[in-house]
């Protein structure tokens, strides 16, 4: 056997684990679809930092832009293939798992236990129904592709074996299989220079004996890592599930491949590599010879010697054909056939790609990419994507010498491309334990003339503009540094909403503060009762701070697509949720579909108490009009899996509570006892405000609270039996009984601990409930603080100002809204969801009812680990995909109040 580059195939397939981050982004549209504009200027390095690569230059934007999502995995990707039909990505891993993941929602559906060892390649049948996956265990396994439930963001996959292929020989690792339909045959490339096939019409051995499987053998020429090893008798590795989120498989036919249909050494070297040229037409291919009038079928193989063998199949017998000389190992091929070209490439073990024409069978091209091996190619849309051990490189076509590489640092193992509701992706795995999605379509400046497409108001945009938003700073508690940011995002929405269809759409100025957006669509199809509802969603742009960034895996404003998930400050709270609703009524515009006007109020202060956003609503009330209910989402589930609709929010009155005295600081060691300390007056306040179990002391602060009535009682009961661990008596201490919260104690002065400061205060703030009324709290707060104070018989002085409130809110649940909203949650997620309340407060939600007569209703969005406020915001798209879905439904259903 001939020299291989490697001594053994779990040399090249065995990774190491990487801790390391790395930067990921989220899907890229162009938003000229829109009427927004990226700039693509700065250059980019092959690892994606900024700066020039000399040689390897492109737009960064392009380049990280290009990044659809990003999956993770706690082992390598070894193989991949897609499967566009069934809008899936399978995955091999090392392992010995096979992953199913939703090119749709990007979530992980199953991972299923598929073999002993890795999984090292798959083919994919081009009916896209049936799997072939072969491992380290020797065995090459079928498998039909069974989709339970095609509804998007709501589906399940199942992959049933049916066969399980081995060979009496001990053939070691399967490095590549083929599938000829035509014939029914698997052909498997092996670890012991074999190709094998099996033609699965004429079976002759239904009684395969399971004790002359590769894991009931002893003493293995081959006993790659991942294989069993020892010398014990193992039993017969079937299929099945050895970790709580696996399917469990049934058994499967076995099959043991004929001695006459294994071609042993067929190369000199192990097979790394196999494709296929099908249904060949004799009058119109291009391969070279009389190959098209002897064979319908051929099989180019590639492996360790350097030699790709081409070989007839015909009869059930293989053929040699012909044999071309690369002097390197072959690790890839791939094969592009055009009206005038037949071309045939191979990644070598060198660095190099060699590019032969079947038609003479010619080497007609070979250029290096890099240092190390090519472990896999792809070809789409004119460019030829190279998987090294340096990353992923792109080569727009042979005569140009120009490599650019993609922003991947770590070396590439699999990569396949394929085409997509009218776009095409390449995706790749690399050593870090990751797969990543581009679209090419961004990757190659040429592509788009697409962009223009103003008529789709696709998900993918959805995303796409969701990342633009994410990247506005749009800090509203920061007036000061985010003061641009702000303003820019509102304008983004304002020609946003326009764009997408709305008649009216104008920023209204809050003095001093962040505008608010005002965006009107109008009904474009006729509704059943004659009368046309007018809705209002509420959201807001601005976000809470993000100081801590170093708490945060990826860039907050940067938003990070990765299993699943999209990560940024904003994500969920509110700026997805928002663009949900926008896209919802957008998508109902666009097809003439709209029955209902849609007005969306849109304020960049709710995370600042909506500063300014009463008056400026109350001063626009006719530019507003009539509204018939008005719809938000603001809050999130009580748990990660049970939708809820959220009927109740406490209300909050805050105050700051300051004692001073007449004389300045002073040292504690000089004047320290002489007069009574402001700090310790302020700290005797404070501790009258609640008792021992914690309960406030305010006078009659609890009598208006009405007591748990029978219906409501009921939705708790329901909450309790379908969200694990929560219990009634916490949920209504959160959720309808007020609470009495001291945030911080400032004082004056250096603050060292000699200082006895002149002044100090109290930040406190009153949560309050439904019955409660905020005038009537602040009223009985100052009274009781007052008294309280006078009773210290205290020189110091004492004031109290207050600075933010919010009325409670508490909706009927059985209102039209609430009953159309809990039909079409329960039919978007097949489980009936639950009724909830918050402890939290929403300034507007009260106002805006009193203001236009009319009731709101709450459907939140996120899950409850959506860290909202918090490091690592995140929001899973699968709860973006399902809003939209519901609100598109609900919009249309809604009906005028009168």
């Amino acid at each position: 056997m001939a020299d291989q580059k490697k001594t053994s195939a779990n040399v090249f397939y065995r990774l190491n684990g990487d801790d390391r981050k790395l930067p990921l982004t989220s899907s890229s549209s162009d938003l000229c679809s829109i009427g927004m504009h990226s700039s693509y200027s700065a250059s980019s390095s092959r690892d994606g930092s900024l700066g020039p690569d000399p040689g390897r230059t492109e737009g960064t934007d392009d380049l990280r832009n290009s990044i659809v999502h990003k999956w993770t995995h706690d082992q390598s990707i070894v193989c991949l293939v897609c499967s566009p039909k069934n809008g899936l990505l399978f995955c091999g891993t090392q392992d010995s798992y096979i992953l199913i993941l939703d090119l749709t929602t990007f979530q992980k559906l199953s991972m299923i236990k598929a073999h002993s060892g890795s999984v090292l390649c798959m083919h994919l049948a081009e009916c896209e129904t049936i799997l072939f996956t072969g491992g380290s265990d020797s065995l090459v396994k079928i498998w039909n592709i069974n989709v339970i439930h095609k509804r998007r963001s709501q589906r399940q996959v199942e992959l049933l074996p049916t066969h399980i292929i081995y060979s009496l020989l001990d053939i070691g690792d399967i490095f590549s299989v083929a599938w000829i339909e035509s014939t029914k045959t698997v052909l498997f490339g092996s670890q012991n220079a074999s190709i094998s096939f099996v033609h699965l019409g004429k079976i002759s051995n239904d009684n395969a004996d399971p004790s002359s499987m590769p894991s009931n053998r002893y003493d293995k020429f081959f006993d790659s890592t991942g294989r069993i090893s020892d010398n014990s008798k193992q039993s017969l590795p079937l299929p099945g599930g050895d970790k709580d989120d696996c399917q469990s498989l049934p058994a499967s036919r076995l099959i043991e491949v004929p001695s006459c249909n294994i071609i042993r050494y067929a190369h000199n070297g192990y097979v790394y590599a196999m494709d296929m040229i099908s249904n060949i037409d004799a009058k119109s291919s291009l391969l070279g010879g009389t190959i098209p009038e002897e064979f319908d079928d051929v099989i180019l193989s590639g492996g360790g010697d350097g030699i790709i063998k081409l070989w007839g199949f015909k009869d059930n017998k293989m053929t040699l054909l012909r044999s071309l000389d690369n002097s390197e190992p072959v690790l890839c091929i791939v094969t592009k056939q055009g009206d005038n070209y037949c071309t045939l490439y191979c990644g070598l073990a060198n660095g190099t790609v060699n590019a032969w024409d079947l038609s003479t069978f010619q080497l007609v091209r070979s250029f290096e990419v890099g240092r190390g091996d090519i472990g896999c190619l792809g070809l789409c849309d004119g460019l030829l994507f190279i998987g090294t051990e340096e990353g992923v490189c792109k080569k727009p076509s042979l005569s140009d010498g120009t490599v650019v590489w993609l922003p991947s640092s770590d070396s590439c193992l699999a990569m396949s491309t394929f085409r997509m509701n009218d776009v095409s992706y390449l995706v790749s795995a690399s050593m870090d334990n990751s797969v990543t999605l581009w679209n090419v379509n961004v990757l190659d400046r040429s592509c788009v003339k697409n962009r223009s497409d103003t008529n789709s108001v696709s998900i993918n945009r959805m995303i796409e503009v969701l990342r633009k938003m994410v990247s506005f700073e749009t800090v509203s508690k920061e007036p000061s540094k985010f003061l641009d940011q702000s303003r820019k995002c509102a304008s983004f929405l304002r020609l946003l909403c326009k764009n997408l269809g709305a008649v009216k759409s104008v920023l209204l100025p809050v003095p001093d503060a962040n505008p608010v957006v005002l965006a009107t669509f109008q009904a474009n199809k006729p509704n059943v009762t004659g009368k046309t509802a007018r809705i209002l969603w509420y959201g807001h742009y601005d976000v809470i701070e993000a100081d801590h960034t170093d708490s945060w895996d990826t860039n907050p404003f940067e938003v990070t697509a990765v299993n699943g998930y999209l990560y940024g400050r904003g994500v969920s709270d509110n700026k997805g949720p928002l663009l949900a609703a926008l896209y919802a009524v957008a998508d109902l515009f666009r097809s003439n579909k709209l029955a209902c006007d849609a007005v969306f109020l849109i304020e960049g202060e709710e995370e600042a108490g909506s500063y300014g956003f009463q008056k400026i609503v109350t001063k626009n009330k006719d530019m507003i009009g009539d509204i018939d209910w008005v719809l938000l989402s603001n809050s999130y589930w009580l748990d990660d899996n049970v939708p809820c609709l959220n009927y109740g929010l406490r209300g909050v009155v805050a105050a700051d509570v300051e004692v001073w005295s007449d004389k300045p600081d002073r040292h504690s060691g000089v004047d320290g006892g002489v007069s009574r300390e402001p700090t310790i007056d302020l700290i005797n306040l404070l501790s009258k405000l609640n008792d021992d179990t914690g309960r406030v002391r305010l006078p009659n602060f609890y009598s208006t609270i009405k007591e748990l009535a029978d219906d409501e009682l009921r939705l708790y009961e329901q909450i309790t039996k379908k969200v694990k661990g929560a219990e009634i008596s916490e949920l209504m201490t959160k959720w309808r009984l007020p609470s009495l919260t001291v945030h911080r104690i400032s004082v004056s002065g250096p603050g060292n601990s000699t200082v006895i400061p002149h002044a100090a205060t109290a930040s406190i703030s009153i949560r309050i409930v439904p019955n409660q009324e905020t005038s009537e709290v602040k009223k009985v707060l100052v009274d009781y603080i007052s008294e309280c104070f006078q009773d210290l018989r205290t020189e110091n002085h004492m004031k109290i100002g207050m600075t933010h409130e919010a009325e409670p809110w508490l909706a009927d649940t059985k209102n039209v809204a609430y009953q159309i909203l809990y039909k079409n949650l329960q039919e978007a997620w097949g489980v009936e969801p639950i009724f909830i309340r918050e402890g939290g407060s929403i300034p507007s939600i009260r106002f805006l009812e009193k203001t236009f007569n009319c009731e709101a209703a709450h459907i939140p969005t996120g899950q409850a680990s959506d860290n909202a406020h918090l490091s690592n915001e995140r929001l899973r798209i699968t709860n973006l995909y399902k809003t939209k879905e519901v609100l598109e439904k609900t919009f249309n259903r809604l009906p005028c109040k009168n």
